[in-house]
């Protein structure tokens, strides 16, 4: 593994390469090459390239080893270097299409400097005293070795800084960490996985208890599937389900209907309607009011069993024998009536009624008395209406008497 002091001297070798290119070229009186390897790119790229390979010893991201650089100072430093690097890249080639090359101007200088250093700074200021009688170019050439120099020093900072930062300490953390952290995930994988059985068993009953109480015979019985079970049901489950609450709602419905119906007949036939029932007997009500005070009318003598409450249920039957039974009481009805339903007279005739005579007993007198009256008339019109509660009455079984028999042969 790779030690601490790598940190920086990785970072300062790749920094500075274009730096010891650099001087190489100036060394070998290359200077228009020499220049070029000091261009801003270059240095900047090669900075960035030494982070990178830094940061690779240690499997590190390069943004970790940046951020640790002085930005606030390196960014700064560029820029003068740049534009000093400008102006000598500039002020030489005016001066080489002046002079035509590179043979005048020469001071009598010779290069200085520790070449083992490879110091561009110290390289590039050796070229500058062969022109100091050439200031145009001298004065460039010694104000970028100026900043040069400051360069290189910087990242030799750099360098240093890098070394002495607290990544190794964070490297060692970090990987004791990935160790950790590898045992953490595979015991969270048997977790997960020993979790994920529990709740897919865990659904699967739900969803088996919601299935029984689906497939009870008795709809209602989904109204004990918990919310919880609910939330895991199968689609089709649920709509199933939200189909027996229907049925089970509309069997209540219907049952509390009967049950109510029941009640109206059962107290229909007592002769006392609650408030409950003419609510539920509607347009009926009158009628069965009239019914149970034996008050009904010759009008009310034409109702048939259709016309009670009910009519969806077997409480209609019995109250309609009620009804029956009331209108055999109703004695005002039967001074006036000369027709009655099919319904009626046959609820009449049933067993139950068949000791009831009186209503009868009024139509006969009714009758007789009509027909002696138009005997004795003679008119037309009166025999007919005597002709017809004669009639009326014999169809009920009455024996008629005689003035009843006399009009009825007489109308022959």
């Amino acid at each position: 593994m790779p030690e601490r002091k790598d940190f920086g001297d990785v970072l300062v070798r790749a920094a500075l390469l274009p730096v010891h290119k650099a001087s190489a070229r100036l060394r070998e009186g290359e200077i228009g090459e020499g220049l070029n390897e000091l261009a801003k790119d270059k240095l900047l790229g090669a900075l960035k390239d030494g982070a990178a390979k830094s940061a690779a010893l240690f499997g590190l991201e390069p943004k970790d080893v940046e951020a640790m650089l002085p930005w606030d100072t390196i960014l700064p430093a560029l820029d003068r270097l740049e534009a000093a690097h400008m102006a000598a890249v500039h002020a030489f080639l005016q001066y080489a299409t002046t002079v035509g090359g590179l043979l005048t101007g020469f001071a009598g200088g010779t290069f200085v400097g520790d070449v083992r250093r490879q110091s561009a700074a110290e390289a590039l200021a050796s070229v500058a005293k062969r022109f100091v009688r050439d200031q145009a170019l001298y004065d460039p050439l010694v104000a970028l070795a100026a900043e040069l120099s400051t360069w290189e020093m910087l990242m030799m900072r750099a360098g240093d800084l890098i070394q002495a930062s607290p990544l190794w300490s964070r490297i060692r953390r970090r990987q004791i960490l990935l160790r950790v952290l590898v045992v953490a995930v595979v015991l969270s994988a048997i977790v997960v996985g020993v979790m994920m059985h529990l709740e897919r068993k865990r659904i699967a009953a739900a969803r088996e208890r919601v299935e029984r109480l689906v497939s009870a015979a008795d709809p209602c019985a989904v109204e004990g599937i918990a919310g919880e079970d609910a939330k895991h049901a199968l689609p089709d489950q649920t709509k199933r389900a939200e189909e027996k609450k229907k049925v089970c709602e509309e069997g209540r419905a219907r049952a509390r209907y009967v049950t109510a119906c029941d009640t109206l007949a059962k107290d229909f036939e007592a002769g006392a309607l609650s408030q409950e029932d003419e609510a539920l007997a509607k347009e009926a009500a009158p009628r069965l009011l009239r019914a149970t005070k034996k008050q009904l009318g010759p009008d009310d003598l034409l109702a048939t069993e259709r016309d009670m409450p009910c009519q969806d249920t077997d409480a209609k039957g019995r109250m309609f024998r009620a009804y029956a039974a009331a209108a055999a009481a109703s004695t005002e009805a039967w001074l006036e009536a000369t027709r009655i339903s099919d319904d009626l007279r046959k609820a009449l005739a049933a067993k139950e009624l068949s000791g009831v005579t009186g209503y009868r007993d009024d139509i006969a007198r009714r009758a007789e008395a009509a027909a002696s009256r138009a005997i004795f008339a003679g008119k037309p019109d009166e025999m007919a209406r005597a002709k017809a509660l004669c009639e009326f009455a014999g169809s009920f079984g009455v024996t008629l008497g005689k003035q009843c028999k006399g009009l009825l042969a007489l109308m022959k």
